[in-house]
C-alpha cells in the first residue's frame, strides 16, 4: 500500500470529486459516513446511546467531517455536544445556520476552559491533515486540558488535531492524544514512527472511494506491508508436487561462541520453519553438540577454536550455498573480527545472498572500512542502537533518522531492516517499506535471530532481496500475533513466534 505525501492525497481527493461528479462536501459527508460506520460497529468501545459524545470542531474541512459525523450520532439516537473551536476567528455559513440544530457552543479564544464530563467520549474533529503552523498558548493549553481528562475514549478524525503529517515537532505542546485515529484510504508517515505513537493510538483506515486508476498513478517511496503487497509476493512460490529439498535451497547460518549457542538454534530452527530445504551451521567446536542435539535436521561445521570462530570455512559446499545468515552471538573476539574480514573478502564477488546481523553488525560499526567489503544487495538487520553505532551519531527525531536509513542504503548499494515496532526495510534506490504485523511481546531476547533465520531461509528458496526482507519482517510479525493471542504479550518468547510461523503461512494462503 502506498503511503502519499499530503499534495498526492489532495489530489487524489479531487480526482475522485471530479471521476465521479459529486461536490467537496459529499465527500466529506461520505468520510463522516465512514467513521459512523465504524464506531456504531465497534460495541467493545462504544456504548453509544448510554455516554455521551462530545465534539470538537474546528473550521475547516476537519471541522466539516465532525459536524456530519455529529449529526449522524444524533439521529442515531446518541447525546451529542458539539465545541467549534474558533482559532482562526471564522465559521462558515452552514455551521451558523445549522448550529441550532444541534448542542453547539464556541470556544473563542481566551475564555475559560468549559467544563467537559470525561465520562463521555471525545470526537477531535478540529484540525486536518494540512495543519502545520503551531498553536499559541492558550490553544496549547487549551489541548493539554483536553489531554489530561482522561475521556472513556478519544477519537481523532483524519489526524490528531496538532500533529504534523510530514515535519518533526521541536516539542509535543498542543497535540490531542487519541485512542483511536480513523483516517482516510491510506496511512500517514507519522502514524508509523516512534515518536507519534502516544498521539496516534490505534488507526483504522476509512475507505473513502478514491479510484485503483487513481492510485496507480501516485508516485511515492514509502509503501505500508499490507495482506495484498504479500499475496502478490507469496503466490510466486507457491510449491509445485514434484519438488524435493533441492528445490528450496541451501542455507548457512554462521554464528555463535560460548554461551550464546542459542541463538544460532534459534535462527536455524526459524529457517526451517520458514521452508528452507537444507541447512547448515557454522559454530565454534563448543556448540557442536547442543545443534546435534537440538536440531538433528541441521548439517553442523565447527571452527577450531572451542569458544569462539577464528576461520570461516565453507569446505566443498561452498558453491551450491544459495543464501548466508551471519552475526548472531558471534562475539567480537579480535580472531573472530579477522575471521569476518577474510570471508567478506572471499565471498565479495560471489554474489551469494546474505543476511548480517547482531555481533557482525558491532563488528562492523567499530571497523567501518569493512563497509567496502559487502556485496551489494546485503541485508542488514540492525535495531536502533546497532544503526546508531552505524551511523556514529544520533538522529534529532524520527524524519531523521529515516533520512539517514536511505542515505546508508543507497550510498552502500543495501538493504537494511530498522527493527522495531513497524519494522521498516530500505533499499537500494531509497524506496522504504513499513511492517504493518506484530506486537511489543515481541521484544524478547533472540527475537531478531528468528527473523534473520527466516530471511535467509527466504532468500534460499529464491525469493528476491526485497521480496525476503518484505515477507520475512511481515511472517515474523504475524506469527508473533498469533502467538500473543494465545499466549499473551508479557508471555512470548522467541521460540513462541517459530513455533507459530506454520500459522502465519496458513494465514497469508487464505
Amino acid at each position: 500500500m502506498k503511503i502519499p505525501s499530503l499534495n498526492q492525497i489532495i489530489k487524489a481527493d479531487q480526482y475522485c470529486v471530479d471521476s465521479e461528479s459529486i461536490s467537496s462536501d459529499q465527500l466529506i459527508e461520505r468520510a463522516a459516513k465512514g467513521c459512523f460506520d465504524w464506531i456504531i460497529h465497534n460495541n467493545k468501545y462504544f456504548k453509544i446511546r448510554k455516554n455521551p459524545f462530545i465534539i470538537l470542531v474546528g473550521n475547516g474541512k476537519n471541522g466539516k467531517d465532525g459536524f456530519y459525523l455529529s449529526y449522524m450520532l444524533h439521529l442515531y439516537g446518541a447525546t451529542v455536544f458539539v465545541y467549534g473551536i474558533n482559532i482562526s476567528n471564522h465559521f462558515s455559513n452552514e455551521f451558523l445556520i445549522n448550529k441550532k440544530k444541534i448542542n453547539f457552543k464556541i470556544i473563542n479564544e481566551g475564555e475559560k476552559f468549559p467544563v467537559l464530563n470525561q465520562e463521555n467520549y471525545l470526537i477531535d474533529a478540529i484540525f486536518g491533515t494540512g495543519f502545520n503552523r503551531t498553536l499559541n498558548q492558550y490553544w496549547k493549553s487549551f489541548f493539554h486540558y483536553i489531554n489530561e481528562k482522561k475521556f472513556k475514549e478519544v477519537i481523532s478524525i483524519d489526524i490528531p488535531s496538532g500533529l504534523f503529517m510530514e515535519k518533526s515537532h521541536e516539542n509535543f505542546e498542543g497535540i490531542i492524544k487519541a485512542t483511536h485515529t480513523l483516517t482516510f484510504q491510506v496511512p500517514k508517515l507519522s502514524f508509523l514512527l516512534p515518536n507519534y505513537a502516544d498521539y496516534v493510538g490505534k488507526w483504522h483506515l476509512i475507505n473513502i472511494g478514491w479510484k485503483d486508476d487513481c492510485i496507480r498513478k501516485i508516485r511515492t517511496t514509502n509503501f505500508y506491508i499490507d495482506d495484498e503487497s504479500i499475496h502478490a509476493i507469496y503466490k510466486k512460490k507457491i510449491r509445485k508436487k514434484f519438488t524435493h529439498k533441492g528445490n528450496y535451497g541451501h542455507g548457512i547460518i554462521i554464528g555463535g561462541s560460548f554461551g550464546m549457542i542459542g541463538s544460532v538454534v534459534l535462527s536455524a530452527t526459524a529457517s526451517f520453519r520458514t521452508g528452507i530445504g537444507k541447512l547448515s551451521v557454522y559454530v565454534p567446536s563448543c556448540g557442536y553438540q547442543i545443534i546435534q542435539n537440538t536440531l538433528p535436521e541441521a548439517i553442523v561445521n565447527t571452527d577450531v577454536e572451542k569458544h569462539y570462530i577464528s576461520n570461516i570455512v565453507l569446505s566443498n559446499n561452498e558453491n551450491k550455498i544459495n543464501a548466508i545468515g551471519i552475526g548472531m552471538g558471534m562475539g567480537i573476539h579480535s580472531k573472530t573480527v579477522y575471521a569476518l574480514e577474510s570471508f567478506l573478502l572471499k565471498i565479495k564477488n560471489k554474489k551469494i545472498p546474505m543476511v548480517i546481523d547482531a555481533d557482525a553488525i558491532n563488528i562492523l560499526s567499530h571497523q567501518l572500512r569493512l563497509f567496502d567489503l559487502i556485496p551489494k544487495e546485503t541485508i542488514l538487520t540492525p535495531h536502533p542502537k546497532e544503526f546508531k553505532k552505524l551511523l556514529c551519531r544520533s538522529w534529532k527525531n524520527d524524519y531523521e533518522k529515516l533520512h539517514f536509513l536511505k542515505e546508508m542504503s543507497t550510498k552502500h548499494k543495501i538493504f537494511i531492516v530498522l527493527k522495531g515496532a513497524h519494522s521498516v526495510i530500505s533499499t537500494p534506490n531509497g524506496n522504504l517499506y513499513f511492517n504493518s504485523t506484530g506486537n511489543p511481546g515481541m521484544s524478547t531476547s533472540g527475537s531478531g535471530d528468528v527473523l534473520t533465520g527466516m530471511i535467509m531461509s527466504l532468500l534460499s528458496q529464491g525469493y528476491s532481496q526485497k521480496e525476503s526482507c518484505i515477507m520475512g519482517v511481515y511472517l515474523h510479525g504475524l506469527a508473533g500475533d498469533i502467538a500473543s493471542k494465545k499466549l499473551s504479550e508479557e508471555a512470548i518468547i522467541a521460540n513462541d513466534i517459530i513455533h507459530h510461523i506454520g500459522e502465519a503461512y496458513l494465514k497469508i494462503k487464505i
